[in-house]
């Protein structure tokens, strides 16, 4: 979503977090985790509640950023020092990069502790930078949670900006900048069946089960490559709403099996916006492949 509206003069709900595009096509994550990962949107979400400042500490209970009992604690500790460790490229206007680290100087009481607190800081050019925000995505917090996939946490958040477009159902990336979206590591399943298998798929289903809206992944071939994935959306419908947010507050455990026993792996169609129905690229390509279908 975007406009002249900046994203720092908006007020973000409890469980929606209005996330800047700069945070979200971000380069640089592929070796967080799964928990690191969602730890960025927490994180951001709640110094949004408490107001962006330049110089200013922000606070937030551990028991947010925990997932499972004292397990969980050990892995907020090690997502804290990787987001302290990574650093991130963002692409500003004009061509530029700026490179900052997420997380700056912090303080954690003890994680096993039920009310331990984190305090913590971003870098002054992140705040800087984002000062002048005006695109974002809404990220739903419960969904956020619920992913098991890291990569679907990724192509969940990018795809958060899209799916509100009016004038826009699909968007077609090259293959390479789509491995770097997902934060898919480098030399990590460099053939494409297993791209698919490993990290498409599953990602696809999730977001489909999960999220509010509905995604499809179509490879585009040159030749006899894949070189450019197409990312197809369109809004759930009432009872597919009702459905998503149920699986969402559910057990983790036996989640995947629920959704292999209902996925149906679409290939865009009656069930897409029919302007993508209709476009097809000129390239060589297989006028009903979708990556829920090709291995």
């Amino acid at each position: 979503m975007s406009g002249d509206v900046r994203v720092l003069a908006l007020t973000p709900s409890r469980d929606e977090a209005i996330k800047p595009s700069e945070l979200i096509q971000i380069t640089g994550h592929q070796t967080l985790t799964l928990n690191a990962r969602r730890a960025i949107t927490i994180l951001w979400h709640n110094a949004h509640q408490q107001g962006i400042r330049e110089g200013k500490d922000y606070s937030i209970e551990l028991a947010e950023l925990r997932t499972d009992g004292h397990k969980g604690s050990e892995m907020i500790e090690e997502a804290i020092v990787s987001l302290m460790q990574t650093i991130l490229t963002v692409r500003l206007s004009g061509g530029r990069t700026r490179r900052v680290q997420f997380l700056g100087g912090n303080d954690m009481d003890d994680p096993d502790r039920s009310a331990g607190v984190l305090t913590y800081s971003f870098d002054k050019r992140l705040v800087e930078m984002l000062r002048d925000s005006s695109i974002w995505g809404k990220i739903a917090l419960p969904v956020l949670m619920a992913f098991s996939s890291k990569y679907a946490v990724s192509l969940y958040e990018n795809a958060s900006q899209w799916s509100n477009l009016s004038r826009k159902v699909f968007q077609e990336i090259t293959l390479e900048e789509f491995r770097q979206m997902l934060g898919v590591e480098e030399g990590k399943y460099p053939a494409f069946g297993a791209l698919n298998k490993h990290v498409l798929k599953p990602a696809a289903d999730e977001i489909n089960a999960l999220a509010p809206f509905n995604i499809t992944l179509a490879p585009l071939k040159t030749g006899r490559r894949v070189t450019h994935i197409r990312v197809g959306w369109w809004r759930k419908s009432e009872e597919e709403l009702k459905a998503a947010w149920a699986e969402a507050q559910r057990p983790k455990v036996g989640r995947r099996a629920r959704i292999l026993g209902k996925v149906q792996h679409l290939a865009p169609g009656s069930s897409i916006s029919s302007s993508l129905r209709k476009e097809r690229l000129s390239r060589n390509s297989s006028p009903n492949a979708s990556l829920l279908d090709e291995e």
